[in-house]
């Protein structure tokens, strides 16, 4: 069995990356598609909180085969696959709905094929990829107490991010012209982010306060040497 300690930093790595990972792909898609300005932010938010939630599959995946004693490259894979999934099962299901509320989604014979592999090799594998690979580094290194103080910080950044990013985007964005049943997707979104970023912010807090507090006089963090 892994050390909790080590199973947290799993989680907290995961959920991290996977909120920058999957939040960077959708800012790429927020600037690149523009013919939505009543909500162009929304795929950036809607990235972090995708992110948040995939990271924490992923984590969980990396978790369960380190725990079982996988080798590395085992451990990479199931991370990887703990990302992908979703978008892949997405994909496979059809076209993604179309931006604007009067339009049809694109035919299936259109986007079966390049399109769909295109799609799911620029803003699905991507992400996929940089998340199992911070997992993955951390879970083949020795356990530090550094980690842990890392990984609550890097919680408590991913609070301040999904709690902020919904504000200073819907600032940034053109202002709402409205589409049909789109026009309180901003909102949802914003909720969204908050929703999580509670949870998040206090189990990041805690483990920094709990890190701190358990700190024996040797530097070694207590509960780390146990199984």
């Amino acid at each position: 069995m892994l050390p909790r300690n080590r199973i947290g930093n799993l989680f907290a790595t995961g959920i991290a990356t996977g909120a920058v990972a999957w939040g960077t792909v959708g800012a790429w898609t927020a600037l690149t598609v523009g013919n939505y300005p009543w909500n162009q932010w929304i795929p950036f938010t809607n990235g972090l909180t995708k992110g948040v939630v995939l990271g924490l599959i992923a984590a969980g995946a990396a978790a369960i085969a380190a725990a079982l004693g996988a080798r590395t490259w085992i451990v990479f894979l199931t991370a990887f696959v703990g990302g992908v999934w979703h978008g892949t099962y997405r994909d496979l299901h059809g076209a993604p709905a179309a931006i604007l509320y009067f339009e049809d989604a694109m035919p299936d014979e259109e986007w079966f094929g390049t399109t769909m592999l295109i799609h799911w090799a620029t803003k699905e594998v991507p992400p996929a990829l940089v998340c199992a690979t911070a997992i993955t580094l951390l879970a083949a290194r020795a356990h530090r107490r550094t980690h842990t103080i890392g990984a609550g910080a890097a919680l408590v950044l991913t609070t301040i991010a999904l709690a902020l990013i919904p504000v200073i985007a819907a600032d940034l964005a053109p202002p709402v012209e409205g589409n049909g049943q789109h026009t309180n997707e901003g909102a949802v979104a914003a909720f969204r982010c908050w929703f999580l970023a509670l949870p998040l912010l206090v189990a990041g807090a805690r483990r920094l306060a709990v890190t701190l507090a358990t700190w024996n006089l040797d530097g070694v963090e207590v509960g780390a040497r146990g199984g």
